[in-house]
């Protein structure tokens, strides 16, 4: 899932609150010739014939650089000894330009860069490697999703180097981490229609960038207008740097409102599940079978981990949301899009049909089998499986109590309004915090015979059900791959004194010594997580 830099929140909507973006309004007049500026040099690039990475860099990249701002950059060209050089060192004023040219070696400029950046020929792919991987709109405008080729290796190695140009970005920007002794973090990765911002200091680092085409960015109407304006602001040379009396600068403040944004929503989300989604469903599930409400809860809870898995899967891309077929008896369209409709124009219900539960539970039938036809691999991890909670295979829930749990797990209510949950924004931290509570919960018949969900701190400790916390995650990790790390590193310094006393050529010997590098060998460690959850380790 290329590109969860910022939250989906932040960058369509979040970011019209700053005072950046309102200063972009009130300069409409230089965002149009902004918009200029980029249009004219791309589309005379798009229809050149196979422009090389030279022709690209100097009819397109540059100058797009220069019209955010990043006129003061010096070209950053090593040894065919130090592949790990891109190609341009961009940095906040000509102070700083000076004082890195002046310096006595290429590693020694990174202590005054702000940003490291690459350019490749343009439209080269990003992230696979041999073949082209052509982009699918997530939304009507904004930031895409790739479509990877079958033969996608996920940024498979060459002679201990990353096939691909995504691969080198995350190179590069280790290297000048530790050159600049922790001042740069910043990256840009470009083939002149795709853009991308990296952070290197967050995490996943592998999908820690913001992605834009300036295809979109280009055109004219209001869509595309926004875009043009997060674009111009998110890579602008003055977002990168301090203001007057500021701490942090336009885009460490844009991630941490994202943050902040993500924290209330997982918070919202687990009020809203306690308080009306798991009581709701286990009062359906009891009507509807009438069976002991120990089997109940736990059908309960296996079918709201699946709801949560499938709004998480769909909004991040992992089930194919983009294919035709899917999209029919997929959760997003047929049923949660259909049921906000439906409510929100005050729509009644059935009492008897079932027709959105029958659809979830096909839907969870082929999720977990598979299905070609439809490009829907297997997710036979046993949540999906018949087997799981035999009691959702015989009851039927109908629509009028089904819709409001599938409504309140998609909505959250803000001052605006009733909004869409975007679930991509959400960690597997925050899902898993969701799971442990609701195992200290089970539901007792009250005296009037009616359901209700009371704390059991021993119902988690009855079932063996344990959520592993973050802290006690890092422990075992340090404690478990720490040692097998510092063994990797020490039998490569060891080897490396070895090979120094070695009088064979330096070529042969630095060829031996590869085999040691740590980087690489610790990438043969292979990690049993037996009961692997949510995946949080």
């Amino acid at each position: 899932m290329p590109g969860q830099l910022f939250t989906d929140y932040f960058l369509s909507e979040g970011i019209q609150s700053t005072d950046e973006w309102a200063a972009s309004l009130a300069t409409s007049r230089e965002i149009e010739a902004f918009r200029e500026g980029l249009r004219r040099p791309y589309e005379a690039l798009s229809r050149a014939r196979d422009p090389n990475e030279s022709v690209t860099e100097q009819e397109l990249i540059l100058p797009v650089l220069e019209l955010l701002g990043w006129t003061d950059y010096l070209p950053h060209q090593g040894t065919a000894l130090n592949e790990d050089i891109p190609d341009y060192l961009l940095f906040p004023d000509a102070a700083s330009k000076e004082r890195a040219g002046a310096r006595p070696s290429t590693e020694a400029r990174y202590r005054d860069a702000v940003v490291v950046e690459e350019s490749k020929r343009f439209d080269l792919p990003l992230d696979a490697s041999g073949r082209d991987a052509r982009p699918r709109p997530v939304g009507p405008s904004g930031p895409r999703l790739f479509e990877l080729p079958a033969d996608y290796d996920g940024g498979a190695r060459t002679e201990g180097r990353s096939r691909t140009p995504h691969g080198q970005m995350l190179r590069y920007l280790s290297t000048a981490e530790i050159e600049s002794d922790g001042r740069i973090r910043w990256g840009f990765l470009t083939n002149g229609r795709m853009w991308r911002l990296y952070d290197y200091r967050a995490r996943p680092r592998a999908t820690s960038y913001f992605e834009a085409y300036l295809d979109d960015v280009v055109q004219p109407g209001n869509e595309h207008e926004h875009w043009l304006r997060v674009f111009y602001l998110l890579f602008r040379r003055d977002s990168f740097i301090l203001r007057d009396g500021a701490n942090r600068t336009f885009l460490e403040e844009a991630i941490a409102e994202g943050k902040r944004y993500e924290e209330q929503v997982a918070q919202d989300l687990s009020g809203v599940v306690f308080k009306e989604v798991f009581p709701g469903l286990v009062r359906a599930l009891y009507a509807a079978s009438n069976r002991d409400l120990a089997d109940v809860r736990q059908a309960a809870l296996v079918f709201l981990y699946r709801l949560l898995f499938i709004l998480y899967a769909e909004d991040r891309g992992l089930l194919p949301v983009n294919e035709r077929g899917y999209r029919n008896y997929g959760l997003r369209r047929p049923v949660r899009d259909a049921i906000a409709e439906r409510m929100g124009n005050g729509s009644d219900f059935s009492t008897t049909a079932t027709n959105y539960y029958d659809h979830v539970m096909t839907l969870c039938r082929l999720i977990d089998k598979g299905d070609p036809s439809i490009r829907l691999p297997p997710y036979n991890g046993g949540l999906f499986a018949g087997d799981a909670a035999p009691l959702l295979e015989e009851v039927r829930v109908p629509d009028s109590a089904f819709a409001p749990v599938v409504h309140y797990l998609s909505h959250v209510e803000t001052a605006e309004g009733s909004r869409f949950v975007n679930y991509r924004d959400m960690s597997v931290q925050q899902l898993g915090s969701i799971y442990e509570r609701l195992l200290e919960r089970e539901p007792v018949l009250d005296a009037e015979g009616g359901i209700d969900i009371r704390p059991n701190p021993y119902a988690r400790k009855d079932s063996g059900s344990f959520y592993t916390p973050q802290d006690l995650v890092d422990l075992v990790i340090e404690r478990t791959l720490g040692p097998l790390m510092e063994e990797r590193r020490k039998a490569f310094a060891d080897r490396a004194a070895e090979l120094g006393s070695d009088r064979r050529p330096k070529a042969v010997r630095e060829a031996e010594l590869a085999k040691a590098d740590p980087a690489e060998t610790v990438l043969e460690l292979k990690v049993l997580d037996p009961a692997m959850g949510s995946g949080h380790f």
